[in-house]
């Protein structure tokens, strides 16, 4: 979530039947995640979206999906209009947990942000475009990544790619875990 207190989306939790009474957890830029349900042995939260990119990351027909990316179980619609001018959106996903200070999930998260900032410092006369070619750069240079890493990144520039988003890997605040350990691109995009 968003370290600058200014940056973190100041609206209330909108009102909305399937908010009432939830416990919020998290908040950040375009953000707010309230506890959700636990089903079948699975936490869930409720994430409020006022990002276009955003929604469509967790929504589109042809997001990312994989081993990396948050499991998407309900769109539950609109909920007003955050105070940015976008509408809130509701999207029940899969509870993901901050990454560990130590252990194989840190380390990845860390290889990841510190390969994409390098590639970011290698390609910075690239300007705005910086970022995408970046990405690019991680999934076409070899750095040991495990099948299925490489296969989330290329989704993830496809989806860049196909919604003129911008990638946000410089800090592992955009990178979470599931209780196994995998870790998952929870917010890896921000609009272009």
């Amino acid at each position: 979530m968003a370290d600058d207190p200014r940056l973190i989306l100041p609206d209330p939790v909108p009102v909305h039947p399937k908010l009432d009474g939830r416990a919020e957890i998290g908040r950040g830029e375009h953000t707010i995640v309230l506890e959700g349900d636990v089903i079948n042995g699975q936490p869930h939260v409720l994430k409020v979206l006022s990002s276009p990119t955003d929604y469509a990351y967790y929504t589109a027909a042809d997001r990312p999906t994989g081993a990396h990316f948050p499991v998407v179980y309900a769109d539950l619609g609109e909920a007003g209009r955050s105070s940015r001018g976008y509408p809130f959106h509701i999207v029940e996903v899969e509870k993901l947990y901050p990454l560990p200070l130590y252990g194989d999930t840190a380390e990845l998260a860390s290889k990841l942000c510190t390969s994409y900032l390098a590639a970011c410092k290698m390609w910075h006369t690239f300007a705005q475009d910086m970022g995408r070619i970046a990405l690019y750069h991680l999934t076409v240079t070899p750095m040991g990544w495990t099948d299925a890493m490489l296969e989330s990144l290329q989704a993830l520039q496809n989806f860049i790619n196909e919604y003129s988003a911008l990638p946000d890997l410089i800090k592992a605040d955009n990178l979470m875990m599931r209780r196994d350990g995998t870790l998952v691109f929870s917010d890896p995009v921000f609009m272009g």
